[in-house]
């Protein structure tokens, strides 16, 4: 095995602003492909948030490769960084809300501004920008975290965020596939479920991911159940929607990320969240997140290992998956 391809596949967090002797421990022994960087983690000193992420690239294990540190920094209510840090407000009100040239000049110089930092704090993922359609306002759990109200407005704004993101050297992530925007209810406290038919969905939903997948590194699977498209498992649990839909109809080569498993969308109880991170990754998921708590990050390890060690297929998607997130971290 070129590296351990359990933890290989997961994106993990810390729970404070420095590693603990624990968690060093855990992560050199299992390498993870990288960490998610939460408020909790940053420091007042910006310069010891670099000192953090510098020490976390230490942590790379057999794969001589940066790890993917990613953040939360949409801008608005979801910026894990305070000001100083530069934060132009949320997505829905950058240059306006408008579409026109200038607009969208604005919205990629903005994208560009955040990245320039980002890089020199050493984070090279930023989960942005959301592409979700704000279809029902009272969604609050999206709200002003989208880019607009229409497929086409959210389409073209998204897309120079994202570029700016790139030109300036951070990897974007379009979120929430297939698209968040009409849920009822936050998938952080319960699961949601978006009852738009097929044709709603592709011209809604679907279509801004559709439009930008070919400039994107990564697509973030909601945890959302989309009946129209399988009405029996939350889209981060279905072939359906990662492979038949997002790589098969949508043509998307990047790299399949799950929105984060300690969500309450996903059953918490040990044995059926287990399964659930196995079902994820067999379903088609690339990089499966667990955002807090160490011995979760050692259940979801051992969880893989040993479905990997008693299927072949699924060893087989995992070796897959595995390859993807080292083409990524190639890219960083």
């Amino acid at each position: 095995m070129r590296t351990n391809q359990g933890s290989a596949v997961i994106l993990t967090a810390l729970e404070g602003v420095r590693l603990s002797t624990e968690e060093k421990q855990c992560f050199e022994l299992y390498p993870p492909a990288g960490f998610t960087l939460f408020r909790r983690n940053i420091s007042p000193y910006f310069s010891a948030t670099r000192e953090l992420c510098d020490e976390l690239q230490t942590l790379r294990g057999p794969v001589d490769l940066p790890l993917l540190l990613a953040i939360d920094q949409e801008g608005g209510r979801v910026a894990r960084l305070k000001a100083p840090f530069p934060d132009f407000g949320p997505a829905m009100n950058l240059a306006g809300g408008r579409t026109d040239v200038s607009a969208l000049i604005e919205i990629e110089n903005i994208g560009f501004s955040m990245a320039a930092t980002l890089i020199q704090l050493g984070i090279n993922v930023d989960f942005a920008p959301v592409v979700d359609v704000l279809s029902r306002e009272e969604n609050v759990a999206i709200g002003d975290r989208c880019f607009g109200r229409d497929a086409e407005s959210v389409s073209v704004r998204a897309g120079a965020f994202m570029r700016g993101l790139h030109h300036g050297g951070v990897l974007g992530c379009l979120k929430h596939f297939p698209g968040q925007g009409d849920a009822g209810v936050d998938t952080h406290e319960n699961g949601a479920v978006i009852t738009a038919d097929r044709a709603l969905l592709d011209e809604r939903e679907i279509y801004p991911f559709q439009k930008l997948i070919p400039e994107a590194p990564m697509v973030m699977i909601s945890h959302a159940v989309y009946p129209a498209i399988d009405p029996e498992r939350p889209a981060s649990l279905s072939s359906k929607v990662m492979v038949d839909l997002l790589r098969g109809e949508l043509g998307f080569r990047g790299l399949i990320v799950s929105d984060d498993m300690n969500m309450k969308a996903i059953d918490q109880s040990r044995e059926p969240w287990c399964e659930a991170i196995v079902a994820s990754i067999a379903a088609g998921a690339d990089l499966v997140l667990v955002c807090r708590e160490l011995e979760r990050y050692q259940w979801a390890v051992e969880a893989i290992q040993a479905e990997a060690a008693k299927s072949k297929a699924f060893a087989n998607r995992l070796a897959e998956a595995v390859d993807r997130v080292v083409e990524t971290r190639n890219k960083v």
